[in-house]
């Protein structure tokens, strides 16, 4: 695999990683199913805080790409941090 793939590998296995623990804690916040009627865009000040907690567990994930020396899948970890900061910022 050449740089560009894996460094869009770790962005979007990030970033799917963010999205399903962000729905997991919208829907224990909430108690709204978050995929119903895409709920958890609506509702931004909910969304952001737990897109904000979702991204925890990318650390882990972060971490095994370091251990595995997949480092430009790290950094595309790291690139889907900033992604999710800015939604966080503007919404």
């Amino acid at each position: 695999m050449n740089k560009f793939l894996k460094f869009l590998l770790g962005t979007i296995c990030a970033l799917c990683v963010s999205f399903v623990f962000g729905c997991l804690l919208f829907q224990l916040f909430t108690k709204i199913n978050p995929l119903e009627n895409w709920a958890i865009f609506a509702y931004k000040s909910v969304a952001t805080k737990s897109f904000s907690m979702g991204s925890i567990p990318n650390i882990g994930l972060f971490y095994l790409f370091l251990n595995r020396n997949n480092y430009y899948s790290a950094r595309g970890v790291i690139f889907s941090f900033i992604i999710i900061a800015i939604y966080i910022i503007l919404g």
